[in-house]
């Protein structure tokens, strides 16, 4: 009974050692960033509590203006989701993308974002 013990007793040390040797491996630590809330809180306290949590990645779906606004400067990798309605028509032809990309990201990248 206590040979068992000990050898469960190792095999969670080897799995927690493997835990941490993982997490200290991490390059970075990312988030999606959903604007389908009840009480959604201001952009620039999002942002800080990204970085206060060490978050430096961040997917939002939708390219909402207040919230790359808040980005700008923030040390904060942005990637920008494409709406689902908005997948065929972009697909089909560069012209489409090129406009949606004028519209919604070159602006922010020229203010300091890091799209």
């Amino acid at each position: 009974m206590a040979a068992a013990a000990a050898g469960a007793g190792r095999a969670v040390a080897v799995a927690l050692l493997l835990v941490v040797v993982s997490l200290r491996r991490s390059e970075a630590i990312g988030v999606n960033w959903g604007t389908q809330l009840s009480h959604p809180l201001p952009a620039s306290t999002v942002v800080r509590l990204l970085q206060d949590n060490g978050f430096d990645k961040v997917k939002l779906f939708d390219a909402e203006d207040a919230i790359l606004g808040a980005l700008k400067g923030s040390g904060i990798q942005v990637m920008v989701g494409i709406p689902n309605d908005m997948l065929a028509d972009l697909a089909a032809g560069g012209k489409a993308a090129e406009d949606w990309v004028a519209r919604n990201v070159s602006g922010h990248v020229r203010d300091g974002v890091d799209i």
